[in-house]
């Protein structure tokens, strides 16, 4: 069993630690696998210092106690500057930084208390008896500190409940956006970050219970360990799906971001031949075969901008820019898969448009959404 936790406590630190530096040799310029890095990074200095923690090695986790308060609360507004990194422009990102600043007001003042009120055996006696809720402290010194550890939970509630409500909004805007932009999001898309946030919360939870129900006894190490050990894999997972995302330049996220759609109260005669333009490059001329086609590339043909043609589509046709080129390409290879009926999906991928197989595959079970 000794030998089960102990592999439970040094995986928690390692998978995150080499995950990250595969990202930070893969940069690659992203600004996101940056961030993902810091993230992967802390997480392994988080789970390093859990490894002497639950070892009661009690002396050494005493000279880092302050800066695992720091780290933990740097976990949640980690995961959410990751996805601020995707959805914003590198000005934006840098505004959010601010963040990281909660958990460095806490590191300082954790060692104020911790090591400017407490001696050395004191603070010992403080890391082997904290979470015993059957002992009490009567010098007002440690009273001090349990009252900040409480502070400190709190704080992480706060946390949990603001950035998986703060993430959520964010990446729902931002997939809306790239909907009204691109033709195909596959790689762009951060739809995949949703199901982490579930996550998200789950792992949240935990974290309030390993702070607040968890009486250091032995039996219950086990089961800590475990709960640990998930926060550490979820952690991890993200570092893996950090690979496959790509992110938008400079000027296209600028570009998404700050524009929002117009109102169009009424059809008037340039409105009715700017979709006559529209129709004659994207049906006629089979535009929709580009399969890096996208809303900007289509005003600089048709001579309109992005903002206003977004509008149109979206008022006149009832759809999104995405899936209103991918009705043309399933159209498209409906009609070739009859003609002939030996083309594989791989096939009509590339002749249709469509970035990957997924993509066709949504785009047809969209089509026939609408259709009902």
């Amino acid at each position: 069993m000794d030998q089960f936790k102990l592999i439970l406590l040094v995986t928690s630190f390692i998978l995150p630690f080499v995950m990250g530096i595969t990202l930070l040799l893969h940069l690659q310029g992203y600004l996101s696998r940056k961030v993902m890095t810091f993230a992967l990074i802390n997480t392994s200095l988080v789970f390093l210092f859990n490894f002497f923690y639950f070892q009661k090695d009690f002396q050494t986790y005493s000279y880092i106690h302050s800066l695992h308060i720091g780290t933990v609360l740097w976990i949640f507004p980690s995961i959410y500057l990751y996805v601020n990194s995707i959805l914003n422009s590198r000005k934006g990102f840098n505004l959010a930084l601010w963040h990281l600043l909660p958990g460095v007001l806490f590191m300082i003042v954790s060692a104020m208390l911790f090591y400017g009120f407490l001696n050395n055996t004191e603070r010992i006696y403080y890391l082997s008896n904290y979470r015993n809720s059957d002992i009490h402290f009567a010098a007002l010194n440690l009273q001090a500190v349990r009252i900040f550890r409480f502070i400190d939970v709190i704080f992480i509630i706060a946390q949990i409940t603001y950035y998986s409500i703060s993430i959520t909004i964010s990446t729902n805007r931002y997939n809306e956006k790239l909907l009204n932009e691109f033709s195909n999001v596959e790689n762009l898309s951060i739809n995949w970050i949703k199901g982490f946030n579930y996550s998200f919360l789950v792992v949240g939870i935990l974290f309030i219970c390993f702070y607040i129900f968890n009486p250091f006894k032995e039996q219950n190490t086990l089961l800590l360990l475990v709960i640990l050990f998930g926060v550490s894999m979820f952690m991890w997972a993200m570092g893996i799906a950090s690979f496959k995302q790509k992110q938008l330049s400079e000027s296209q996220s600028e570009e998404i971001i700050t524009n929002d759609l117009v109102e169009i109260s009424e059809i008037g005669t340039n409105n009715i031949e700017l979709i006559s333009r529209l129709i004659d490059y994207v049906e006629i001329k089979q535009a929709f075969l580009q399969s890096d086609l996208s809303m900007t590339s289509v005003c600089r043909e048709i001579g309109t901008n992005r903002t206003y043609l977004s509008a149109l589509i979206n008022q006149q046709f009832g759809v999104n820019f995405n899936t209103f080129i991918n009705q043309y390409r399933v159209k498209y290879v409906t009609y070739y898969l009859k003609e002939n009926p030996s083309t594989t999906k791989d096939e009509l991928v590339q002749l249709g448009g469509f970035g990957s197989l997924s993509s066709l595959n949504r785009a047809v079970n969209k089509k026939y959404e609408i259709e009902r």
